[in-house]
């Protein structure tokens, strides 16, 4: 009885030792299985954790190379605007630059013009004045002539009815006789006639002389009418 207990005594040390270490397999057993789903749980948080990061990380990405981009197409919009401001601001200096040139060359050729239009009318006033004081100068010695031939004319009218007179006295023919009297109205006759012609003559020259001097005044005109013709074309060929 005494062996038997000591055997029971002995054993319940063992049973109790293998029962602990039963219980400590089982409770490692747990405990691991407990740290691995731990560490699984947590491995699979940390992957979500960093899978969200790495979306955040991804979206925030996007959106800094969606702002970049935004701000490119601003900046470029900006650009072209700047550059489109710049190219009206340098095509409205072109075009009042070439506005300017362009009242300037017409304000020199219209000067231009009117120097020459203003030179031909001065030589042309100058020539018809000219001609106008020969057309007068000629006139005035035609008229004078024609007044000393006219004075001529007379006195050797006077002078031949003198001698006429003095021959019928001396045939004894009366100047009042109708034979004296047809001598005489004959002598008179030929004077008148050649005054007349004389006269005539005179004004067929006058005549010529007027018309010189209005050929000369409708040349003129013509010139100058021509002269404003050519400019106006030259003015418009330029300018419009």
């Amino acid at each position: 009885m005494g062996a038997l207990s000591s055997v029971v005594s002995a054993a319940v040390p063992v049973a109790t030792s293998a029962l602990t270490n039963y219980q400590q397999q089982q409770y490692r057993t747990q405990t691991n299985a407990a740290e691995y789903q731990y560490k699984a749980q947590s491995d699979a948080a940390d992957r979500v954790y960093q899978e969200q990061l790495q979306e955040r990380r991804y979206a925030e990405e996007r959106q800094a190379r969606l702002e970049a981009q935004q701000q490119a197409e601003r900046e470029r919009q900006l650009q072209w605007q700047r550059e489109d401001q710049l190219r009206r601001e340098d095509q409205e200096r072109e075009r009042q630059a070439q506005a300017e040139q362009r009242r300037s060359g017409m304000a020199w050729l219209t000067q231009s013009q009117n120097l020459e239009a203003g030179q031909l009318r001065a030589r042309r006033d100058a020539e018809l004045q000219a001609a106008d004081a020969d057309a007068r100068t000629r006139v005035a010695a035609i008229a004078q002539q024609s007044a000393e031939d006219e004075r001529r004319r007379r006195d050797a009218l006077r002078r031949a009815m003198g001698r006429t007179r003095a021959d019928l006295g001396g045939q004894g023919v009366s100047a009042a006789d109708g034979s004296g009297e047809a001598i005489l109205l004959g002598l008179v006759g030929d004077t008148e006639a050649e005054s007349g012609a004389a006269t005539q003559a005179d004004r067929l020259k006058r005549q010529a002389i007027q018309q010189e001097l209005d050929n000369a005044r409708r040349r003129n005109l013509l010139e100058q009418a021509q002269l404003a013709q050519k400019q106006r074309l030259d003015f418009m060929s330029k300018f419009f």
